[in-house]
């Protein structure tokens, strides 16, 4: 178990996380104070993770039985209200450490998207909180229903870029926007991006972009070019951590903020759990 749990590591974890609230956020006085701060609610995300726990009512209960001293908590409907309330300052400190690992990168870059279906494909049809967002698509492993999260990785699998979409956009199309935010690099994808349009809007933007080869083209690779390729593998296992360990993949939230929540808080613990380890 990580070491997070510990008394003293949590104090240390709470101690850096309030101190780059405090450093980000201005604080506000408007009406009521929560229970729980957003220093408070940040630490207990990466309690949440280190403990393997996918479930708010599960984390409310360890929380009420080891923790009680430590946290001030609401009753369980206020705390996840308040849990969900932070998910946009969340978000902005994943941003802001993207861009500060992004700067830290090397040159190699690596792209790929996986999708976030929100419910099993027989309930499609009865599923109604993310109908307004949510799409059916196609990918290799099968149909699904749900989003798609994009991103860009180095070669250590640091997280440097990423974008939610619905399911059906076109993964050559999120390239394109992300081709526009940075220049220099090598840019590894699968067949999947293959495009001349944007090949030559990466050599425009000094990039160059290699993609894996479809089965009815007649294109020989060079042992360099495969070697390459064959780094693409490492941003799988950063799809893996977020689902097997943090739990992307959900279908329990039951609002479209409870979604995004969900899955800020999967992406913050990704990002700041090394940073307290």
């Amino acid at each position: 178990m990580d070491s997070l749990t510990n008394s003293n590591q949590l104090v240390k974890t709470f101690c850096v996380l309030d101190d780059l609230s405090v450093q980000l956020f201005e604080k506000t006085n408007l009406g009521r104070p929560n229970s729980l701060s957003r220093s408070e609610i940040a630490t207990i995300i990466l309690m949440k993770n280190a403990f393997g726990i996918n479930c708010l009512k599960k984390l409310y209960r360890l929380l009420q039985i080891n923790y009680a001293n430590e946290f001030h908590l609401p009753v369980y409907k206020n705390f996840v209200v308040t849990m969900n309330r932070y998910s946009l300052d969340f978000l902005a400190l994943v941003n802001i450490l993207l861009q500060l690992q992004n700067k830290r990168s090397g040159v190699v870059k690596i792209i790929d998207s996986t999708p976030l279906p929100v419910c099993k494909n027989i309930r499609i049809y009865a599923h109604k909180v993310m109908k307004r967002i949510a799409t059916r698509s196609k990918t290799t492993t099968g149909w699904f229903y749900g989003l798609k999260l994009h991103i860009i990785t180095d070669l250590k699998k640091n997280m440097l870029m990423m974008r939610f979409t619905t399911g059906r956009v076109d993964d050559r199309v999120v390239l394109d926007e992300f081709l526009d935010k940075f220049s220099n690099s090598m840019i590894l994808a699968d067949a999947g991006y293959i495009s001349p349009k944007l090949q030559q809007k990466a050599i425009q933007r000094r990039n160059v972009m290699l993609t894996g080869i479809r089965k009815n083209m007649n294109k020989l690779t060079t042992p360099l070019q495969i070697f390459l390729l064959n780094m693409r593998g490492g941003i799988e296992s950063v799809f893996s951590v977020l689902k097997e360990r943090l739990g992307l993949i959900s279908s329990l939230p039951r609002s479209e903020n409870g979604y995004l929540a969900h899955y800020s808080r999967a992406l913050f613990g990704y990002l700041f759990q090394p940073l307290i380890s």
